[in-house]
């Protein structure tokens, strides 16, 4: 069994069976790339540690293969307080992900705690949930843990305690924020707008707001998604950890019958 999304290879990261999708075996789920990428524009420059990544948007431009995954980021408009940074994954020379980020200048201030939210029952009392529509028996479904705490699958609104249970990149704990990435993605897995056994809803684009960076391992998904008759659809999320709100993202949808 595999420990870990990715491994280290040379001038990039080579991907486990664990990054296989739900649709088609040969190509990445969203949600491990977009994380790779995200990590290492949190990271970039001599000043990241002054900073925090709070707004991010990635483009999903084509599936994702399981080859080596190679990286690019670059500071487009440094600035005293905010950042702003563009970063590429790309898999044999051909750009699968495209990605914008906003940072924001730390400092230390005298304010509340973040928003207490109505109760959710803690996850573990809960029993674990698999993703029941992917092909193939090794995959991210395997690498993450889910439990569901409102509401009931294939339905939505529908409130899901999410985990991944293995490392982003083999030898080095994963940070906050790409744990938090690596299971945004699925947030349309996790609250489908329609039936998975007669409908494909891929996402073509994912965008979080990160209010603050989360505690702990397990975060809670507050999903709601919808289809529409036009073969558009919009899957969104308000994101929580135990201690209160971290933020919120949003996918869109490209729905069709299978």
């Amino acid at each position: 069994m595999q420990t870990a999304l990715y491994e280290p290879t040379g001038p990039g990261f080579a991907p486990t069976p664990l990054t296989r999708g739900p649709w088609d075996e040969r190509f990445q789920h969203g949600g491990p790339p977009a994380a790779l990428l995200v990590g290492a524009m949190a990271a970039h420059g001599e000043q990241a540690e002054h900073f925090r990544l709070a707004r991010l948007t990635v483009e999903l431009l084509r599936p994702v293969p399981l080859g080596l995954c190679t990286l690019q980021v670059r500071l487009i408009r440094p600035g005293r307080t905010v950042d702003r940074l563009h970063g590429t994954l790309s898999v044999d020379g051909r750009t699968c992900l495209e990605a914008r980020g906003l940072r924001i200048r730390r400092s230390s201030l005298d304010t509340a705690a973040s928003p207490v939210l109505g109760p959710w029952p803690a996850p573990e009392g809960l029993d674990d949930f698999v993703f029941p529509f992917f092909s193939h028996d090794v995959g991210y479904h395997r690498a993450v843990q889910l439990r569901v705490a409102q509401g009931r699958w294939g339905t939505t609104p529908i409130g899901v305690w999410a985990r991944c249970v293995v490392p982003l990149v083999a030898g080095r704990e994963s940070t906050a924020l790409e744990r938090l990435l690596i299971l945004a993605d699925a947030q349309s897995g996790m609250g489908v707008p329609l039936d998975p056994a007669r409908y494909t809803f891929v996402n073509p684009d994912l965008s979080v707001l990160v209010e603050r960076e989360p505690v702990g391992d397990w975060l809670g998904f507050d999903v709601r998604s919808a289809a529409a008759r036009d073969g558009t659809g919009l899957s969104e999320s308000a994101i929580r950890d135990r201690t209160g709100a971290v933020g919120r993202s949003g996918q869109l949808l490209v729905v069709a019958q299978r």
